[in-house]
């Protein structure tokens, strides 16, 4: 079952709708059609998919899947809508479902590094670390400030075996998160890892 990091989920307008994007690259007659076609049908999912993570947050499994499905059925390229129903589905034990809408949030949205983590979370918990290393790299690409991200890239190269990887991102860890919580957890994961290792 998911129990690791769940990564903060940006608002970003250009993820949630693609006729935004496209109004963004300045195809605004183009998007203004779009949105006339789909408007209602994007804004009852994005209230559902607000509800679906309001629901996660809390824990409640079982209705957050409910609203979700919902919400992918009205909006199936809304990668928003599948990394949350991802979650949901690993909260209720549902590994396959939830893998399966995890891989379709980043296929959706390939640049966001919420999206890849959360993935590679759920591959942790199948113990498919050489996978879960690949996408944590990424996320670790797309977001290089992110102490959280070079935090959950040490602890899986550790358990990958991959020592120099591990200690540099401990080391990039602390480094990122100066005297914090995190930079605290660094030091001691190191800290740990290295008495492990000692003969």
């Amino acid at each position: 079952m998911w129990t690791g990091y769940v990564p903060s989920m940006p608002q970003t307008w250009i993820s949630r709708s693609p006729w935004i994007g496209r109004l963004a690259m300045g195809g605004v007659l183009a998007a203004a059609l779009a949105a006339l076609a789909s408007g209602p049908a994007w804004w009852r999912a994005h209230g559902l998919v607000e509800n679906g993570a309001t629901l996660v947050s809390d824990g409640q499994y079982l209705p957050a899947v409910r609203q979700l499905v919902q919400a992918v059925a009205a909006a199936p390229h809304d990668a928003r809508a599948h990394y949350y129903l991802g979650l949901a589905y690993a909260g209720l034990g549902e590994d396959e479902a939830a893998l399966r809408h995890a891989r379709d949030a980043v296929r959706l949205a390939p640049r966001e590094p919420a999206y890849e983590t959360g993935l590679a979370t759920l591959l942790l918990d199948e113990g498919r670390v050489p996978e879960a290393v690949v996408h944590l790299r990424r996320a670790a690409d797309m977001a290089p400030h992110s102490a959280e991200v070079r935090l959950l890239l040490a602890d899986t190269l550790r358990r990958a075996g991959d020592v120099d990887g591990m200690e540099r991102e401990y080391r990039n860890a602390m480094h990122l998160a100066p005297g914090g919580a995190l930079a605290a957890i660094a030091r001691e994961h190191l800290k740990a890892a290295r008495e492990r290792a000692a003969p």
